[in-house]
């Protein structure tokens, strides 16, 4: 009984580690560029997660606006991703939510990147259930640092979406209406 109970902690123990290092942490990604030839260029950051959901939200995002000739480039918050948004025409923020707040690695990048300088943001949070409090945080985030804000959705993977839409056909749609 008492080995079962311990060898319970231990599992236990390894697997809380193992979801705080995965949702805490910097994901270095390659750039990913989209419709290189576009008229006006759009970033999204995304951070990778527990789940694909959040990359599959960027990557419909990122389809939406090449379909209205954006030159799109994805990547992840990280020390790697760019930091200078002056050459970006739109910021498309992606974040997962967890404990009621944006994940690290986007909170981080935010703050590497600084003044933001006016430039016109679509901010998508994510989350399982109730995520309200995390949206607030991040428009807070973007206009503390002289974002503008021209759309903040949120988008759920387990809790039924605006119309009952998967999250992935709403972040298209969404990114479909910006010109």
């Amino acid at each position: 009984m008492l080995i079962t109970l311990l060898t319970i902690v231990v599992v236990s123990a390894v697997l809380l580690i193992y979801v705080g290092f995965v949702i805490n942490n910097d994901v270095v990604t390659q750039l990913v560029i989209r419709n290189p030839e576009g008229a006006k260029t759009a970033l999204v950051l995304y951070h990778p997660g527990l789940t694909s959901f959040s990359k599959d939200v960027a990557y419909a995002f990122a389809d939406g606006l090449v379909e209205n000739d954006w030159r799109v480039e994805v990547a992840t918050p990280s020390f790697e991703a760019p930091t200078d948004v002056s050459k970006y025409s739109l910021l498309v923020v992606i974040s997962n939510t967890y404990a009621f707040t944006p994940d690290a690695p986007t909170t981080r990048h935010l703050e590497r990147i600084g003044n933001l300088n006016g430039i016109q943001s679509v901010l998508l949070t994510l989350g399982a259930g109730s995520a309200e409090e995390s949206k607030q945080s991040l428009e807070n985030m973007i206009q503390d640092r002289n974002g503008t804000i021209i759309e903040s959705l949120l988008l759920y993977s387990m809790a039924p979406n605006e119309g009952d839409k998967s999250a992935t056909a709403i972040a298209k749609e969404t990114a479909q209406q910006i010109t």
